[in-house]
């Protein structure tokens, strides 16, 4: 039999890093996915269909897929030997939660192989050994909403709560090309808490409180609002030192071709970028970015999360 699972990426639309610290943030599952197929064989096997690992770097026993795998087993009390493929379609280092992607879905594959259905606060303890090796802190935010889908609340520490909206808003996501470390950027952040501690905690409720009023706006489909918050997340974050040149670059384009606010999302330091602009003008930015070499798309919102189905 072959188990196969597919998760979702995701996006922030507010609270990021922040949410690191406490506050609540808003996070979204987007249109690309990360497909993960196990089956038994003779031999532990981990293949990667359409990336590139150096040969000289890797190190199997730091790679997600085989922590998650062994994690995955030991709570089944299998000793089973699996041979495990990856087929992303969600670019590494860009922001957009191919590493909590990977996880849930091979956790999700692997139980499915054993006729196992995982509830998903188990799914969720399973990915997250192989997140934590990656990222180091993560608050959980980009499993949750790989294993949930849609639009969700979440509060490290908390149960992610999941909006339901009356319509289906349309965000425009940019990739910058600059790849970089998401525990690098999470170390970063942290240093302004050590440096400035009573503004960084203001700062944090001040994320705490947009990020609900932000909730707000979505219901009422107010996005001239919306924008206005990704805008000042925007700022904040590049007032810490998470700016890049290509991302500064992405939003100044969107603002310019009509967006109402963008902002970027996920751990900052290059990676992808998200705006929200009038229907009319999706196309037209999504069009002109594709252009500027930015690899650029548009997501509906709400999203699938994870799902698991079998071949015999």
């Amino acid at each position: 039999m072959i188990s196969i699972a597919e998760a979702p990426g995701k996006i922030i639309l507010t609270g990021e890093h922040f949410v690191v610290h406490g506050s609540q943030a808003l996070a979204a599952a987007i249109n690309k996915k990360i497909r993960v197929t196990s089956t038994l064989s003779s031999t532990n096997d981990i293949i990667y269909k359409n990336q590139r690992i150096p040969s000289s770097k890797y190190n199997i026993k730091n790679d997600p897929v085989y922590i998650v795998r062994n994690k995955t087993l030991e709570y089944l009390d299998k000793k089973n030997t699996l041979s495990i493929t990856i087929d992303s379609g969600i670019p590494r280092g860009s922001g957009l939660g191919s590493s909590s992607a990977l996880c849930v879905a091979t956790a999700a594959s692997i139980a499915s192989l054993f006729n196992i259905k995982l509830d998903r606060k188990t799914l969720f303890e399973l990915a997250m050994h192989g997140e934590k090796k990656i990222h180091g802190n993560p608050s959980g935010i980009d499993v949750a909403v790989s294993i949930m889908g849609g639009l969700i609340s979440f509060r490290k520490g908390g149960e992610p709560k999941r909006i339901t909206l009356k319509h289906n808003p349309e965000l425009i996501v940019s990739i910058s090309g600059k790849r970089r470390k998401t525990s690098n950027m999470i170390n970063k952040f942290s240093n302004a808490k050590r440096d400035k501690p009573s503004t960084f905690f203001s700062l944090v409720e001040s994320s705490n409180t947009i990020t609900k009023k932000t909730i707000s706006a979505l219901s009422k489909k107010d996005y001239v609002a919306v924008g206005s918050y990704f805008n000042f997340f925007n700022s904040t974050l590049n007032s810490l030192g998470l700016s890049s040149s290509p991302t500064d670059n992405v939003i100044e384009k969107c603002l310019e071709l009509g967006s109402y606010g963008a902002k970027i999302t996920g751990g900052g330091g290059g990676g992808s970028i998200i705006a929200i602009s009038p229907s009319r003008h999706i196309s037209v930015i999504v069009n002109e970015l594709n252009k500027m070499d930015y690899e650029t798309f548009s997501v509906k919102l709400p999203q699938q999360g994870v799902k698991v189905w079998s071949i015999n």
